[in-house]
């Protein structure tokens, strides 16, 4: 019976000692000639790891239209020093004084927030202005260069005939946007699909009007881009045919120059080619990561006002250096209490310091995989965590020492002492686990997954360990 017990205990205690190596140090797996620790790092908060500021202010320049000798206007890039002087110039404001108002800034900053989501930016905070309409972001530094560019496009995605210089199918004209590709016999082909609505479709319907081809009367039937409800035919052989092209334009951008030839509506979605002929995985995987960029900007909407970025500054915390004395901190307060426990109630005191040593690490375990953002009030609720801790493993160690009750009934009387703190503890998870503020949500997590592990560390660790001895 007793060989019995000591395996027992045995395997419980390997059990612990494995769950502290995983918690502290990590699972360290072979990839190629290095190991690497397949847990998730740990979350930071900005306040602990510092953060970038980014302000946009709204564009109040002037751009320069050009318009030639017949009022049509005029791609700025064929404007030379030495042929500017047969157009006539127009200074336009970038934005004009109708779209400056408080409520086109509140839905700038909806879209820029729906950018950040989908940059799996978690943390930030925008602060918006309603007079000036300037926008101050500040969120953390993972994400630096995609924020800084991304978030001040208006994402105004057009196709513009190449010789007219006229919209042909803008902004307006469709829902949502996808990026794909396909295999070819000439390598991959990068697309950008469209979900049109009902001026959208009738525009691509009437697109015939602006090609200009060679045989009007034999090739613009063969060049009608087909509605594939009724007729999936595709026009790509009479390419050649068409003289004008479609520039696809982001902002002012060109993402491609393409023939009306090659869009296709099937149903509702016009697909576009963007590139084609792409052979090698790295033009393949930047033609896709480009499309999938402008298909998201374009679905999650243009932005009514344009910004342009005015200051960048990094925010250094005061207390990143320190973090490790913090760290060291809690940990001396958790070497001083082992001591006490294990001075006061010997091998029984032990046995529950393993078992609280096992808890701890299991809540880093959960908080790394539930990526957790630790923040300086984490710290206090760490520190809160440890309090409820040594309460309960008290309340536990004292109550096996009575002999008038059965092991069970003194840890039910031990969890009973202790359900004032652990109560308390609850209270301080619904009040800030679910404040918008993230140092206040972190704090709130945190108390939360602690109180988990150590409610069922105890349990199944120190309890177990503690019937074995005592019974």
């Amino acid at each position: 019976m007793k060989n019995n017990k000591a395996l027992k205990l045995t395997l419980i205690i390997l059990v612990c000692v494995l769950v502290i190596m995983v918690g502290f140090a990590g699972i360290f797996v072979k990839n190629m000639n290095a190991y690497q620790n397949i847990l998730p790092k740990y979350a930071l908060a900005t306040d602990l790891k510092g953060a970038t500021s980014l302000e946009f202010e709204v564009d109040t320049s002037n751009e320069t239209t050009y318009y030639d000798k017949e009022g049509n206007e005029v791609d700025s890039a064929d404007v030379t020093d030495e042929n500017k002087d047969d157009y006539t110039t127009e200074e336009k404001p970038v934005n004009a004084t109708e779209v400056l108002t408080t409520e086109n800034y509140k839905k700038v900053v909806d879209i820029m927030e729906k950018r950040l989501q989908f940059l799996k930016t978690d943390q930030y905070r925008l602060d918006l202005d309603e007079k000036t309409g300037k926008i101050v972001l500040v969120f953390e530094d993972d994400y630096h260069e995609d924020v800084e560019s991304i978030l001040p496009m208006t994402a105004d995605l057009n196709l513009v005939d190449s010789t007219t210089e006229e919209v042909i199918l803008g902004t307006g004209d469709f829902t949502s946007a996808e990026a794909s590709y396909a295999s070819t016999d000439d390598g991959y082909t990068a697309y950008l699909s469209l979900k049109l609505n009902q001026t959208g479709i009738d525009k691509i319907n009437d697109i015939d009007k602006y090609k200009v081809v060679e045989n009007t009367e034999e090739n613009v039937a063969d060049n009608t881009v087909k509605n594939t409800e009724t007729n999936t035919e595709d026009s790509t052989d009479n390419a050649e045919d068409t003289k004008n092209k479609l520039k696809v334009m982001f902002d002012s951008d060109e993402i491609a120059e393409i023939s009306y030839d090659d869009l296709l509506l099937t149903g509702k979605t016009l697909r576009i080619t963007t590139d084609s002929n792409l052979t090698s995985n790295s033009t393949i995987q930047s033609a896709l990561n480009t499309n999938t960029v402008i298909a998201k900007l374009a679905t999650i909407g243009k932005q009514p006002v344009v910004y342009k970025l005015s200051a960048e500054e990094y925010i250094k915390s005061n207390i990143t250096n320190n973090i490790t004395y913090i760290v060291m901190g809690i940990g001396v307060i958790v070497l001083l209490i082992s001591l006490y426990f294990i001075i006061k109630y010997k091998g029984a005191g032990l046995l529950a310091t393993l078992g609280t040593i096992a808890s701890i690490a299991l809540f880093l375990i959960i908080i790394r995989l539930t990526n957790v953002e630790i923040s300086l009030n984490g710290f206090a609720g760490m520190i809160l965590l440890i309090l409820l801790n040594t309460i309960l493993v008290r309340n536990i160690l004292n109550n096996i020492q009575n002999k008038d009750r059965v092991f069970s009934e003194n840890i039910k009387k031990a969890y009973m002492q202790s359900l004032d703190a652990l109560v308390v503890t609850v209270i301080i998870f619904v009040v800030f686990a679910f404040s918008t503020m993230t140092v206040i949500n972190s704090m709130g997590l945190l108390v939360f997954w602690g109180w988990l592990a150590i409610v069922l560390g105890n349990l199944v660790f120190t309890v177990p360990m503690l019937s074995l001895i005592k019974e």
